[in-house]
């Protein structure tokens, strides 16, 4: 288990402490597990960066507004589907199923986009993905294992189905969000595929396409100008690496809150109460 923990979380601690390390030590040796004289210099520069720091922004705002939007989206879908007396229910389920194993192609979705005045607004990270069929199959399992019979005494007592829908099985549902929620967000943070078709201005791109830009274009304009010309070879894979560590920290940050949710919420479906 150990060795296991080790190889798992070795390339993690290359990238953090190659975040670290002066380019002197880095080219001695190709496996390193401490620097002798460690520097932010990174780091440093990184926040310092305005494209970076509005990537990070950008991002931050991506990913909670994509998260909330999706999440109501596909409850909302997912909770009149679990009725066995909505009218066309099955037809329903099987269309929005159908849109799994078939899309429209890649041409007529960015005409699409492009028809809806989306090309170069975040909007297009938004919107377009506002539901996730896989998302609102497991959200629909979950609603169905909630006892009708909290919804019948609802009923009685005089409450609608938005009533029921917002204080009753959102709340009892908290697990299935959480763990949906944390699906969501992971896919916003790490989207760079949508920036790069339809959001031309460098100013709106989130930090996983600066990302991207950096580590696979190798864009060493980000290393230009300032006190840090004379260094630009020394400091090239530094801030690459930096990057990296600050696009994925906030994620690890969140996921400690939310574990206890998580574990219950992937266990959907896998045990009869």
């Amino acid at each position: 288990m150990l060795l296991l923990a080790a190889v798992t979380l070795y390339p993690f601690w290359h990238v953090l402490i190659g975040s670290i390390m002066p380019y002197e030590e880095s080219i001695r040796s190709v496996i390193y597990l401490f620097p002798q004289r460690p520097t932010f210099e990174a780091y440093h520069y990184v926040f310092s960066k305005d494209t970076l720091v509005g990537a990070l922004l950008v991002s931050v705002f991506v990913t909670a507004a994509g998260m909330l939007y999706q999440l109501f989206i596909t409850a909302i879908t997912a909770y009149p589907l679990i009725k066995q007396d909505l009218p066309g229910r099955t037809f329903i389920f099987m269309y929005i199923i159908f849109t799994m194993f078939f899309g429209g192609g890649l041409i007529p979705y960015y005409l699409l986009i492009k028809s809806l005045g989306m090309v170069n607004s975040l909007a297009v990270m938004i919107i377009p993905a506002a539901i996730s069929t896989y998302n609102m199959i497991v959200l629909k399992t979950f609603f169905q294992n909630i006892p009708l019979e909290l919804e019948e005494s609802a009923k009685i007592d005089g409450a609608g189905y938005m009533t029921i829908f917002f204080r009753i099985i959102l709340p009892l549902s908290v697990p299935a969000l959480t763990t949906i929620g944390l699906f969501i967000a992971v896919g916003q943070w790490n989207n760079w595929y949508t920036p790069m078709l339809f959001l031309n201005d460098k100013d709106l791109w989130p930090l996983a396409m600066v990302l991207r830009d950096i580590l696979i274009n190798n864009n060493m304009e980000l290393t230009r100008g300032g006190s840090y010309v004379s260094q630009e070879f020394m400091l090239g894979d530094t801030i690459k690496n930096a990057v990296v560590i600050v696009s994925v920290v906030p994620i690890i940050i969140v996921y400690p809150f939310i574990q206890k949710h998580f574990v219950k919420g992937v266990m959907i479906g896998s045990i009869k109460s």
